[in-house]
């Protein structure tokens, strides 16, 4: 692997719309201070600690489905499918970092492949289970396939899905212990996938190296705007992208006939808002974990409370919406609040795009959200 081509291909990607580098995205209203520190207590903080939670769920989620390919039961499927909703939990905390190993490789579609919209993968999956094809059982064929069949989304169709229940029977039939190997192999893979994201953030990586320290020289980026730029936009496009494509997928503001539950992400796990809450709330800890706060100290000491505050305003509001997507639509009351929650996370995205920014000492009049 090259690995500094990849740097700059990386730090491109993270920047997508933020004009890293052209001057106008780092003119300066006040210094910027100084972002090293910031940049490993991201590292240490927020990075490491939860990729490693990632990865222990994942672990776990293949250890379930073992259990329950071995001895199949009404309890080792419901095992199996709370070790799920803690992996898509997990991976909902860290997903919109957008920045090292999981932009390479295609690992960051690999684990989820959403939004799907044409329902590629679902229709690749249903296929292999219907012709019980052996490929997918094996971790290393099926990390070869479609991206689309071999994370989050196929475990989630396998254990949850149309034949399902199946997988608890006690002497199941050949298509069940196939579509039960396959979700083995899936597991197994996804677990793979989030040991290489450890990987690419240990001590000694080139990645590493460039992250933790800007300069002149560096792929990555040069100032410390430029690095500031990356962090805040990592949080400001999370939250655009949670609104817009994780909301959005099923929620038509204006037109609740245009609704399509079943467009949402896990929707049968049930784990559409749960994972839209923890996406904020990991948006939240890379927030405070890294202590990015410092940069607005002297000229904005208020805002940083004022940003938490608004954060857990929207985890609040996700959390409140107990229920399946399609109930919540049905129901007047709940669908306002679902569009609600899509306007308290536009207010946090605001406050760090419109008033954030400026504070830290980046441009007045530039804006994260529509890349001017």
């Amino acid at each position: 692997m090259r690995v500094l081509p990849l740097l700059l291909a990386t730090a491109m990607l993270a920047g997508a719309g933020l004009g890293i580098g052209s001057g106008a995205a780092v003119a300066q209203t006040a210094s910027v201070a100084p972002i090293a520190p910031v940049l490993n207590r991201m590292v240490d903080h927020y990075v490491r600690p939860r990729y490693a939670a990632f990865n222990q769920a994942a672990v776990d989620l293949e250890s379930g489905i073992a259990t329950l390919c071995a001895t199949p039961s009404g309890d080792t499927l419901a095992a199996s499918r709370t070790a799920f909703r803690a992996a898509a939990d997990e991976w909902s905390r860290i997903e919109w970092l957008r920045l090292g190993a999981v932009m390479s490789d295609n690992r960051l579609e690999r684990i989820l492949f959403f939004p799907d919209r044409k329902g590629t993968g679902r229709k690749q999956v249903e296929a292999a289970l219907a012709t019980q094809d052996e490929s997918v059982t094996d971790t290393v064929t099926l990390a070869g396939k479609s991206v689309a069949m071999q994370g989050l989304g196929a475990l989630e169709y396998i254990l949850f899905g149309t034949g399902s229940e199946a997988l608890a029977a006690s002497a199941p039939d050949a298509a069940a212990a196939h579509g039960c190997r396959f979700a083995r192999a899936a597991a197994d893979n996804v677990a793979n996938l989030s040991a290489e994201l450890i990987d690419g953030w240990d001590e000694g990586s080139p990645f590493l190296a460039a992250f933790r320290e800007p300069g002149p020289t560096n792929p990555l980026f040069r100032t410390d705007e430029e690095a500031l730029n990356v962090l805040l936009g990592q949080m400001i496009h999370g939250l655009e992208a949670i609104r817009d494509t994780r909301i959005g997928a099923f929620l038509d503001p204006d037109t609740p006939d245009h609704d399509r539950a079943k467009s949402a992400l896990y929707w049968r796990s049930e784990m559409t808002l749960p994972s839209i809450s923890a996406g904020i709330a990991g948006l939240e800890s890379l927030f405070n974990e890294s202590g990015i706060e410092v940069v607005a100290e002297e000229s904005a000491p208020r805002l940083p409370d004022q940003i938490r505050f608004e954060f857990t305003q929207a985890v609040r509001t996700a959390d409140s919406l107990d229920a399946p997507v399609e109930t919540l639509l049905a129901d007047p009351k709940q669908r306002d609040r679902l569009v609600y929650l899509a306007y308290a996370i536009k207010i946090v995205i605001d406050r760090l795009d419109q008033e954030f920014a400026q504070a830290g000492g980046l441009a007045v009049g530039f804006s994260f959200g529509d890349g001017d």
